[in-house]
């Protein structure tokens, strides 16, 4: 499956990337751009194709256009594309055109990143050791149906295998969805504010924007916090009921 137009630059492997990049970014093409507001008739097409061979039909203008690995991009789809790892791209079968869900995943993981860290951290065990490992943006296949979603994890790895897993998951058939989970289990799921205010076509100031991201950032931290602390309560509670003697029927019926 091709998953891109065709390069529009000559010559692209003769330069660095920065130089490819600015060379992409600078290049003058003749559709009007997409941006509102925008007057120029410079646009170069975005060159995202999906999973069904659908081609974006947006066109940017050099300011208002996403370089990414070589490729011009929408704001959009260089969200989708650049949450992958770039390995992928050629491989995985790509989103359609219209759903959000590697790029809210991607997106989101990189606001709480350090804060999963930081509660994982905790859940490390100085004696017996273990290893912190971030998983990429991967696609994956949810229940008997096979629903397709992308999901982003964090674990904490021993040699007795996973002893902790964080991810953050949303699904392409609901992909304004964002769902936390720790293990198994899923300790939320919210829509995101901004996600709200564009459905109901509401327009929001800067700093209520940010107010909110910072909100639903510590919304997600919080859900994955006592996520953890519950699976720690469970493990201990597990951990003290394999050590504990148990008393044999014969033993039993000595003592009575």
């Amino acid at each position: 499956m091709r998953l891109f137009r065709k390069k529009t630059l000559p010559d692209m492997d003769a330069t660095t990337p920065d130089e490819r990049a600015a060379a992409l970014a600078a290049l003058v093409g003749t559709a009007p751009c997409n941006e509102r507001d925008c007057a120029e008739t410079t646009g170069m097409p975005c060159e995202y194709v999906d999973r069904r061979e659908r081609h974006c039909r947006t066109a940017w203008c050099p300011t208002h256009r996403m370089i990414v690995d070589d490729h011009i991009f929408c704001r959009r789809h260089a969200g989708v594309v650049s949450a992958l790892p770039s390995d992928a791209l050629q491989t995985i079968a790509l989103p359609d055109i219209d759903n959000r869900a590697p790029s809210l995943v991607g997106w989101m993981a990189r606001q709480i990143d350090a804060d999963v860290w930081r509660l994982m951290l905790r859940e490390l065990d100085a004696s017996s050791g273990g290893q912190l490992i971030a998983d990429p943006v991967t696609l994956v296949f949810l229940g008997v149906e096979r629903q397709r979603a992308w999901e982003r994890a964090w674990k904490l790895v021993s040699h007795e295998g996973d002893q902790r897993r964080v991810s953050l998951v949303v699904q392409e058939n609901k992909d304004e969805e964002l769902i936390v989970k720790v293990g198994p289990n899923v300790v939320d799921r919210v829509v995101p504010p901004w996600i709200v205010h564009r459905q109901r076509g509401e327009l929001i100031a800067a700093d209520q924007d940010a107010l909110e991201r910072g909100e639903l950032n510590q919304r997600v931290i919080d859900a994955v916090q006592m996520g953890l602390e519950r699976e720690r309560t469970l493990s201990e509670a597990v951990s003290r009921t394999a050590g504990t003697p148990f008393l044999r029927v014969s033993d039993r019926m000595e003592t009575t």
